[in-house]
């Protein structure tokens, strides 16, 4: 297989960078930090069903793509592209693509420095590693272990480590033995581009707070829904409410008028029995 040159390679990746920008309207732009390969291949597993292209390569070579075709938006953008990025590009609503990536994740075995992103527990129970010199590794973080049955076990839930602690090198080797996989690895999403439009969707609007906006909308509708019965503005939401509330106006005016109705004789019949009543009583005292 012929091995292209340094500089064959980079102008491929700026013609294929420069044909992705072409043919798609919406660029996402996902922080690469620390992303696990094996994350990486179950989105690219989703790229035909969802509708998009992951891709990474050189930011510069990007950049150069870009600006070629979308001069000022690059100028735009070019400060935010710090550290490793990727790029997803689509045509789809990118906002319905970040929140779906968003909440993709796998578990991860944990390595040498990860942070913990919740407490990590060592379960009670039979951990099926036979004894040896590992039991030092259990005594290491405190956990209490009994040899029963030719296997370690573990005699109570212990905590190893708290949210947000470094995780060490002896515990990464404890959990990998365990076959504990506390690392949660998902994209991180930056911004996203409307290339047709030349604007930026910052991260709190690629990813907005859904319950947030729902519980906003109940409010408004509340509000909204107050306000027009209030004045009578008639509506598909307001048109029943308000005639049940013309109804029972205008049967309370009508017994009070004594003016007899199919929905009102009743009542009548009732008033002036107790009027007649009162009477009486009045009368015989």
């Amino acid at each position: 297989m012929l091995r292209l040159s340094p500089r064959e390679r980079k102008k491929r990746m700026f013609e294929e960078f420069k044909k992705l920008i072409s043919e798609h309207r919406y660029i996402i732009f996902v922080d690469a930090y620390r992303l696990r390969a094996s994350m990486l291949q179950e989105v690219r597993n989703l790229q035909k069903d969802m509708g998009f292209r992951i891709k990474g390569g050189k930011k510069t070579i990007f950049f150069k793509a870009m600006q070629t075709l979308y001069p000022e938006l690059a100028n735009k953008i070019v400060d935010d592209l710090k550290g490793q990025v990727l790029f997803i590009f689509t045509n789809k609503n990118p906002i319905e693509i970040a929140l779906e990536l968003d909440k993709f994740e796998v578990d991860l075995p944990a390595s040498p420095g990860d942070i913990a992103p919740g407490d990590i527990v060592i379960p009670e129970g039979n951990t099926g590693i036979p004894p040896g010199p590992i039991i030092s590794l259990f005594s290491n973080f405190g956990i209490p272990t009994k040899i029963i049955g030719g296997a370690i076990n573990v005699m109570k839930d212990t905590v190893v480590a708290r949210a947000g602690d470094k995780i060490s090198a002896n515990l990464a080797n404890l959990l990998s033995k365990l076959g504990i996989k506390p690392i949660k690895s998902k994209m991180v999403m930056r911004f996203a581009v409307d290339l047709k439009e030349g604007i930026i969707i910052r991260k709190e609007h690629l990813l907005p707070d859904i319950e947030a906006i729902k519980e906003d909308l109940a409010r408004t509708f509340e509000s909204a829904f107050k306000v027009a019965m209030k004045i009578g503005y008639p509506s598909k939401y307001t048109v029943k409410p308000l005639l049940l509330k013309a109804f029972m106006n205008g049967r309370t005016v009508s017994i009070e008028l004594g003016i007899p109705t199919k929905y009102t004789v009743k009542d009548l019949l009732i008033k002036a029995h107790l009027s007649a009543k009162l009477l009486n009583e009045k009368v015989s005292a």
